[in-house]
């Protein structure tokens, strides 16, 4: 028994990694898409756009392990029996349940695994990616700033360097800001942007202001070192904040008040929570519903191709009506149980199909008398 149970479980062991690797890769490349204006409109490096990419995997993962185990498990069984070798090993005495185990372990890994994806690592890969977004998309110098060329930051104010180090460093910076009732123009020697507690601001060295008054006066001031305010021209959208996704379990359920305003409303945290302690119960579900299309009857001699693809609506049917509950529930708490009650429902009602007696048409002979004859 147990020399079948570790083929059985090889069997479904592959299928589930080749199928997690290829739809997680396929799945990378098309998050990959919506990163190239990190390299394109922004200037920034290769490395930078991997990473970013990379980060983004965690939550990817998570959402298509249940997938992957669904296509194993339908793989693995549907070779087995086309083999006759979970028909042999019936005939050899091996109950239901042991022929079954095999693939409940696999489901019961990947479930593991969603779970301490969703619990941790997302979080954590998220925070990242946050910082590193925040980082390349307030970095006005590597997404603005053009050596040589005058670039307008707006209809009213004109950045200028001669040179753009590779630290940052500007050279012979002028700012012209026609802000305002009067027009105000910077010189400085250098020019580096920092990040103040106000938010980015330009550092000028050595430079003179020049300001032109309502009279046409023109006045100017040297100084050493002046910080001009770039918060006007990052967009509001850029600012630096966790969301759903990016908090811990604790968070989710547990916020604070300022949590809570901006998320919108405690629903949208409580959904995100329970989805995280839902999510992986899916894995058992569709490893179940993958075994419902094979173990629920005799074996059949014409294939197994109906049965799985009435399984695979069925869990999309299921996955979709998950969905659709987290949706629901951010607007009303009182429903997240009903996140629970999905994948449950679907594991008991994969259960049953399973193991329904077997329904067995029987035929009955009428035998005719036989008439004697002379």
């Amino acid at each position: 028994m147990k020399l079948f149970q570790r083929y059985a479980f090889r069997q479904a062991q592959w299928p589930f990694l080749i199928t997690l690797g290829a739809l997680t890769g396929l799945a990378i490349l098309t998050q990959s898409l919506s990163n190239l204006n990190l390299v394109a409109d922004r200037g920034e490096t290769l490395l930078v756009f991997l990473w970013v990419t990379i980060l983004a995997v965690p939550q990817v993962l998570a959402l298509l392990l249940p997938l992957a185990v669904f296509i194993a498990c339908a793989a693995a069984l549907n070779r087995m029996m086309s083999e006759s070798e979970l028909t042999v090993a019936a005939a050899a005495g091996l109950s239901r349940r042991h022929r079954m185990s095999p693939f409940m372990r696999v489901a019961v890994y990947a479930a593991l695994l969603n779970l301490g994806v969703n619990l941790f690592v997302q979080p954590a890969a998220y925070r990242e990616m946050r910082h590193a977004l925040y980082e390349v998309r307030t970095d006005i110098a590597a997404s603005v700033m053009r050596p040589g060329e005058f670039v307008a930051m707006g209809p009213d104010v004109t950045f200028y360097a001669r040179t753009v180090a590779d630290g940052g460093l500007m050279n012979e910076v002028f700012i012209e800001d026609g802000r305002g009732v009067t027009s105000t123009a910077y010189t400085a020697r250098t020019g580096q942007i920092i990040r103040a507690e106000r938010g980015p601001v330009m550092l000028l060295r050595d430079g003179v202001v020049s300001q032109v008054d309502e009279n046409g006066t023109l006045s100017s001031l040297t100084f050493d070192s002046y910080e001009f305010d770039l918060a006007a021209f990052i967009d509001p959208a850029d600012a630096f904040f966790f969301k759903e996704s990016d908090r811990y379990l604790p968070e989710l359920f547990f916020p604070s008040q300022g949590e809570i305003v901006r998320a919108r409303g405690l629903g949208n945290l409580l959904a995100e929570g329970h989805y995280r302690l839902s999510a992986p119960l899916y894995n058992i579900a569709f490893a179940l519903i993958a075994m419902a299309a094979f173990f629920s009857g005799p074996p059949r001699r014409t294939g197994y191709a109906r049965a799985v693809a009435i399984a695979g609506a069925s869990a999309l049917v299921v996955r979709l009506a998950g969905f659709a509950v987290q949706a629901a529930a951010t607007n009303s708490p009182e429903l997240n149980w009903l996140q629970y009650a999905v994948p449950v429902a679907a594991i008991i009602g994969a259960y049953i199909v399973i193991h329904r007696p077997a329904r067995f048409v029987t035929r009955t002979v009428i035998h005719r008398p036989r008439t004697a004859t002379t």
